[in-house]
């Protein structure tokens, strides 16, 4: 990102790159907030993967503790570690509860931070064109 963001006459203000907690992307996430650009996160549920982050035991845990559901904790611990996030609900009541979050508390949040699991969720990448998804031919 470094040598692109240089180059660039105009400086970039947000990011969007997969990230959730098995892809916390901390490195990009840290230059981002250092250069006051937003890191907008999408898949931050993972994309809907079984088995995946809804399913994860330490989002388990944490969902139980704060009588919220697995995907609020995680769109929770995004936001409250300073990344916007996207999401696609397939409901109006799923939207609804994607509003319904609070902050964690701080235990709880770097209970998350502490998940070892590191996995992409995306798979376009393996494409060899990010971004785009072959045509099906």
């Amino acid at each position: 990102m470094l040598p692109l963001y240089e180059a660039a006459a105009i400086k970039p203000a947000v990011v969007q790159v997969e990230s959730h907690p098995y892809l916390p992307e901390t490195e990009l996430f840290e230059f981002c907030k250092e250069e006051g650009i937003v890191l907008l996160a999408f898949a931050p549920l993972g994309h809907g993967i079984r088995p995946g982050l809804l399913e994860d035991p330490v989002v388990l845990s944490v969902a139980s503790q704060v009588a919220k559901t697995p995907a609020q904790v995680l769109l929770a611990w995004a936001v409250q570690r300073g990344t916007a996030v996207l999401t696609t609900p397939k409901s109006a009541e799923r939207a609804r509860e994607n509003f319904n979050i609070a902050p964690l508390p701080q235990d709880a949040f770097e209970e998350i931070n502490r998940i070892q699991t590191r996995q992409r969720l995306n798979r376009v990448v393996q494409t060899g064109v990010p971004g785009f998804i072959p045509s099906v031919r």
